[in-house]
């Protein structure tokens, strides 16, 4: 199984690097690191951990189309590319629904903000730039003229694109090299759904696109104990009572009635009563928790669902999941 490992930018640069090490000696394919407007540069990692690996894929995931200029995008992941040689992956996504808002941008109504088209012509402008011909571009967003990159990247560089939105995801499927489908927690049967509209687009191209999704996952000796450590993780709890649809959950389990006592304790700002009122159907349905053996049997129910590449985004004993779960290892 292909699997590849993915993280918040929450840990020191020198930590990611040693995490990064560790998973190229795994055998896991890529490192992928977020963008946060709040947090540390992604962009920062990246460049650290190609100068101390050598096989491993180092990617974005996502760089943002609001704080970033294309062109900036564009040239930063061909220094990268040039840096990593050949190893550097484009992530791209509209950005932080929380935060994005505070730097004053405006992302609904959709009616207006138009994100397809924004995507569309972001996507258009990097790969001109890229392509190390003259640019002349004139966008609803973006505006180029008479620019050239001062050097070509030496391969192409994979670009791939994360959107919850299913006409974005049909545009991706049509377009991008890969399609990055959840930013960490979704069900079996929401990621078949998510496919779907990438199979629209690919169909319509006549073409096929990485489908890669990131699980968030706990794995010990202990199920229990590697359910309670999603329960506790902010982004989760976070997720679980602003994000999800009951409806989905329904499926697995889970009554929209246990979620509205959880969400109510969230939005007071009681994080403890909310983590105590996570069921574990939820935890189960979401995310990948548990000893290692049902950890790899979860991720293949993605695989099947039509998943070509899981990132894992592993919390807790983060060295003990790399090894558990390690390609190298599964593959003796």
């Amino acid at each position: 199984m292909r699997l590849a490992i993915g993280f918040n930018p929450v840990m020191p640069v020198d930590e990611a690097i040693s995490l990064a090490v560790k998973a190229e000696e795994e055998g896991f394919e890529s490192f992928w690191m977020h963008e946060s407007l709040y947090q540390r540069d992604a962009v920062t990692y990246l460049s650290a951990i190609s100068l101390s690996t050598k096989t491993i894929g180092v990617a974005s995931g996502v760089t943002n189309t609001f704080t970033r200029h294309p062109v900036t995008t564009a040239t930063t992941f061909a220094t990268l590319a040039e840096l990593s040689k050949g190893r550097t992956i484009l992530g791209l996504g509209l950005g932080s629904f929380p935060t994005i808002p505070l730097l004053g941008h405006k992302l609904f109504p959709v009616s207006e903000t138009r994100p397809l088209r924004r995507m569309s012509e972001y996507v258009t402008l990097v790969r001109m730039v890229w392509s190390g011909d003259r640019v002349d571009f004139e966008g609803e967003f973006f505006n180029v003229h008479n620019l050239q990159l001062g050097f070509k990247p030496l391969r192409a560089i994979p670009l791939f694109i994360a959107s919850l939105s299913p006409m974005t995801q049909r545009y991706a499927g049509e377009v991008a090299d890969g399609v990055i489908l959840s930013p960490s927690l979704a069900t079996v049967g929401w990621t078949s759904q998510t496919i779907a509209n990438v199979a629209s687009g690919e169909s319509r191209a006549g073409r096929r696109a990485e489908r890669a999704s990131y699980m968030l996952t706990s794995v010990g000796v202990d199920e229990q104990a590697a359910r309670d450590v999603i329960k506790g993780f902010y982004f989760f709890l976070y997720q679980l009572s602003e994000v999800v649809k009951a409806e989905d959950l329904l499926p697995y389990g889970v009554k929209e009635e246990r979620l509205s006592t959880l969400r109510e304790a969230w939005r007071k700002g009681d994080v403890a009563e909310a983590k105590r009122l996570v069921p574990d159907e939820a935890v189960d349905a979401l995310a990948i928790a548990g000893k290692p053996d049902r950890a790899l049997e979860r991720i293949s129910e993605y695989v099947k669902a039509g998943v070509t590449l899981p990132i894992l985004m592993p919390i807790g004993d983060v060295r003990f999941a790399l090894e558990a779960l390690a390609p190298a290892r599964s593959r003796q």
